[in-house]
């Protein structure tokens, strides 16, 4: 089987006629590239938001009453199959939606998961900012956001994608990215040059863009 190839079939998927339900609070944060990953694959799908304000549904009710085993947000219902954790959340939607190829394979397979993973670090830095005192954002940024923009910027370089093809890498560096450019304007000129490349042809691919534009997806309350 080469490395494009699914794993499985779509149909041996258990639940995969089921009703799939996604939970988590009402901002994009570490449910964005999964819900990217489910419109990417055309696969079907029902959200449950939980309010910031008044966290008490999830944490007074759901959290205790859903069944989950580890019960944490983001989580994921499909039929009888319940998951938590955002990573690997992410890693299931690949696989039902036969999207393996986001993955790369080879040795390209595990650099494409350290720019993944990197940026999903950005996603949990930068949301972590927006609570702390000037001096804490301060040092954040200096010691490990920028950081690791300026390795971001030196791979991505003047290419669209980090790997001429759009990859998992890409959809979590664009949640990254564009959390970066909207809560540190200033900051993010320096990168804007190589950075927006990626941005708009992210946002120019067909299935995102129509995502965008419908009343699903979440924004960040400024």
């Amino acid at each position: 089987m080469g490395c494009g190839s699914s794993s499985i079939q779509v149909a041996e998927v258990p639940n995969c006629n089921k009703q799939l339900l996604l939970g988590y609070w009402d901002i994009p944060l570490r449910a964005q590239p999964i819900r990217y990953l489910l419109e990417l694959g055309h696969f079907p799908y029902t959200e449950k938001r939980y309010a910031q304000k008044d966290a008490q549904e999830w944490f007074g009710k759901d959290k205790q009453n859903l069944g989950l085993e580890f019960p944490n947000l983001p989580y994921i219902t499909h039929g009888d199959y319940h998951l938590t954790e955002a990573a690997n959340i992410a890693n299931y939607v690949i696989e039902i939606t036969c999207q393996q190829n986001l993955l790369g394979c080879g040795d390209d397979k595990y650099r494409i998961g350290n720019i993944r993973y990197v940026c999903d670090g950005l996603i949990i830095d930068v949301f972590k900012t927006l609570k702390m005192t000037a001096e804490e954002k301060q040092k954040l940024l200096e010691n490990n956001i920028i950081p690791d923009l300026y390795s971001l910027n030196e791979a991505l370089g003047e290419k669209t994608y980090f790997f001429g093809r759009l990859t998992i890498a890409d959809v979590y560096a664009y949640c990254a990215f564009v959390n970066f450019k909207l809560f540190f304007p200033n900051e993010y000129k320096q990168f804007a040059s190589s950075f927006d490349h990626l941005i708009i042809n992210f946002e120019a691919i067909p299935e995102i863009q129509a995502y965008q534009k419908s009343d699903r997806f979440p924004k960040f309350q400024l």
